[in-house]
């Protein structure tokens, strides 16, 4: 299927899982250039800014996005992402694409690049703001599968044609996401100003290829603090990913897990965690993150793309109520309630998903070895009917995950479902990154 024309496309089941779509480039370069034509604005010429609610599910933002008159769709704010993605289609769901022909795709992972659409002349809408001469990459294979993972339907990626002509604020804190006219959006004074102990600093950002870049300061466990830039990535719901390669001062730290990472657009990427000393994003000082450290052959495609050294995640950004300014270049960052929240990590080593999304039906999608699931003997393919007094049919993702976040020696109990036989586990927390040398 190399062109269509008006088509229309039912029932293509397409999956995603995350995080490594920010790191997708395509074989025709070309795609950058059309991103410059394109325009998204209000639907009324004299609106100044709309404001709408999103969900928030591991850290991500999701809005309902309207392409050539679809049904709602729900996409994945992701400022990683050059060019929309379509990512999935479930039954019943049906979009009507222009002028699509067929492209190659690489990322993060292991294997070969894979195919897709590309189709342009799409029109977007989001609430009252609305986009013609719309990009759009329609994934072929089932790569991720982001339904799954996070328990409702996720169609895509929403990326840089809704962030370039407007002031985006994302407050963290009530789960509001606002669109501002840059031309009437006024900044309170002060904001730009860099001084210690403030609530709010502003950022110089750099635009390469529509992704935003911030410059700032890591420190290692060693004491060494070393300038790096890093990506900043509403659509990776990590803290913090650094690429050893990048600079030869950036080095693992002593202790550190290997872990199944997740699932990039060319396979599954591996690597390791670990926690640095700090992490120092203006005046802001956070200690102590969770880092992770992708391996040479899960990021070969793409490392050096860009000249980065890593990823700023959204487990750091929602520390703060974010306005995302791409026509000024800056960003500013405002302390919210969640600023002193510990890293979240999973201390149990199971990782779960919904194979019928909105169904509250989790199974055990992987295990790390060696961790108190595995050392439990759970396995893949377990369905957890509850989690110690609560029926998992009560609970989300979000809530059941929660449990796997609570300090390390906490005990869990576990209910079981395997091959139609009922049984329950326990195992207790265990922190396996603990660092011994961490600079003070």
């Amino acid at each position: 299927m190399k062109y269509l024309n008006k088509r229309k496309i039912n029932n293509i089941f397409l999956f995603s899982l995350l995080a490594c779509l920010s790191l997708l480039r395509c074989s025709n370069t070309s795609l950058y250039a059309q991103q410059q034509i394109q325009n998204l604005s209000f639907v009324n010429s004299t609106q100044k800014s709309v404001s709408l609610p999103f969900k928030f599910i591991n850290n991500l933002i999701i809005l309902p996005v309207v392409i050539n008159d679809s049904d709602t769709l729900q996409f994945i704010l992701d400022t990683g992402v050059s060019t929309s993605i379509m990512t999935e289609l479930s039954i019943g769901d049906s979009l009507l694409l222009n002028y699509a022909r067929q492209v190659k795709l690489k990322g993060l992972g292991q294997g070969e690049p894979i195919d897709a659409l590309h189709s342009s002349g799409n029109s977007f809408n989001v609430s009252s703001i609305r986009g013609t001469n719309q990009d759009l990459i329609i994934l072929l294979q089932n790569v991720f599968n982001l339904s799954s993972v996070f328990g409702t339907r996720i169609h895509g990626l929403l990326g840089y044609n809704i962030f370039m002509n407007f002031i985006v604020e994302i407050d963290y804190s009530k789960k509001i996401i606002s669109f501002h006219d840059p031309k009437t959006y006024n900044y309170k004074k002060g904001w730009w100003i860099f001084q210690s102990g403030r609530k709010n600093e502003s950022l110089p950002l750099i635009i390469h290829e529509t992704k935003p870049y911030i410059l700032t300061y890591i420190v290692m466990n060693n004491g060494n603090r070393i300038p790096v830039k890093l990506l900043v990535d509403t659509g990776a719901s990590h803290s913090l990913w650094l690429d050893t390669f990048s600079d030869t001062l950036i080095k693992l730290p002593e202790a550190t897990t290997k872990v199944f990472l997740g699932k990039g657009l060319n396979g599954d990427v591996f690597g390791k965690l670990g926690k640095i000393s700090e992490i120092q994003i203006g005046n802001f000082v956070f200690s102590n993150p969770i880092v992770a450290f992708p391996d040479s052959i899960s990021a070969g495609q793409s490392r050096g793309l860009d000249y980065r050294n890593g990823t700023l995640g959204a487990e750091l950004l929602r520390r703060f109520n974010v306005t995302i300014d791409y026509p000024n270049k800056k960003i500013t960052l405002t302390k919210n309630n969640n600023f002193n929240d510990p890293f979240k990590v999973n201390h149990s080593g199971i990782d779960i998903e919904t194979p019928i999304p909105e169904l509250p039906y989790y199974v055990i999608s992987h295990v790390r070895k060696g961790s108190p699931a595995d050392d439990a003997g759970l396995r893949r393919g377990d369905e957890i009917k509850y989690i110690n007094n609560n029926r998992t049919y009560n609970l989300s993702i979000n809530d059941i995950y929660e449990f796997f976040y609570r300090k390390p020696g906490k005990k869990i109990k576990l209910g079981i479902i395997r091959d139609e036989y009922d049984f329950s586990v326990h195992i207790y927390l265990r922190d396996f990154i603990v660092n011994k040398n961490i600079s003070k």
